[in-house]
């Protein structure tokens, strides 16, 4: 599979706000930042998603599985969307899938073990009745998304509506008393709160920073020429492992601020004459 860089003449001294310059690529979150939770991007933000392809790489860094990628991301982009530009990084950069000859196919995949898997569940289970953080709580849908890279805890089940997430736990108090439980229990695994009820279990050092990694040198730049925007980079949040790769950051409340992020990218980029 073949490399597809930026376009050649674009103005990278421009910066878009806070001293951000014009760069090689950007890694965008997905939840929360191009699009509500488990929702499709609205039409105005794939349409900008869309110029953004002309210009430039483009990476999707989300908790989301691939098939929910399938699902809700690929078929809100425009017909013609440039997808030899777009990276797909679901399960938390666990994996990564490129679009060639017709097909998004698999560069990497980090899968569990058999009993890796069992351990994660088992325990998650003994957590969940020792803290009883959901007990009476409402209930939409599974509790767990279980995959071959990524465990993933829904509190609410995972067809719970954005209003009820956002104010199950506002200030992560109930998953960081789940997470105090599961760290010493689970080692070996990356334990990150995610979105607004999730918490999200991976193999250690398999994380949106090793993607950010991994992109950086698929691309041939350095991280510091590549842009990061998501709505979690605060410390403690799922996105802020990025920052010590040294990638240029922009957080963001919402999909309507991407919007108005990703205009501002392109005009910073906008092509010389």
């Amino acid at each position: 599979m073949g490399i597809t860089k930026r376009s050649d003449n674009l103005d990278s001294s421009r910066p878009i706000s806070n001293g951000v310059k014009c760069p090689h690529a950007v890694i965008f979150d997905l939840d929360n930042t191009l699009a509500e939770s488990f929702q499709s991007p609205q039409p105005h933000v794939a349409s900008r998603l869309h110029q953004l392809l002309d210009l430039m790489p483009v990476a999707i860094m989300s908790g989301a599985s691939f098939s929910r990628m399938e699902e809700h991301l690929l078929p809100s982009l425009p017909e013609d969307v440039h997808k030899g530009r777009l990276y797909l990084f679901p399960d938390t950069a666990a994996q990564c899938y490129l679009f060639h000859e017709g097909e998004w196919r698999s560069v990497y995949k980090n899968d569990f073990t058999k009993k890796e898997f069992d351990k994660i569940i088992n325990v998650f289970t003994d957590a969940l009745a020792e803290t009883r953080i959901i007990e009476g709580a409402p209930r939409w849908g599974e509790l767990f998304l279980a995959r071959d890279v990524q465990v993933t805890f829904a509190a609410l089940g995972i067809d719970a509506s954005p209003t009820e997430k956002a104010a199950w736990d506002p200030d992560r108090t109930k998953r960081e008393q789940l997470k105090r439980f599961l760290e010493p229990r689970l080692p070996g695994f990356d334990i990150r709160i995610s979105g607004r009820t999730a918490i999200d279990i991976t193999r250690t050092g398999i994380d949106k920073a090793h993607g950010v990694r991994w992109f950086a040198e698929r691309l041939k730049v350095e991280p510091h020429d590549m842009l990061f925007v998501g709505d979690d980079l605060e410390a403690g949040g799922n996105d802020a492992v990025v920052i010590p790769t040294g990638i240029q950051t922009i957080q963001v409340a919402g999909p309507h601020q991407t919007a108005d992020v990703i205009d501002s990218i392109l005009a910073a980029c906008a092509v010389t004459k």
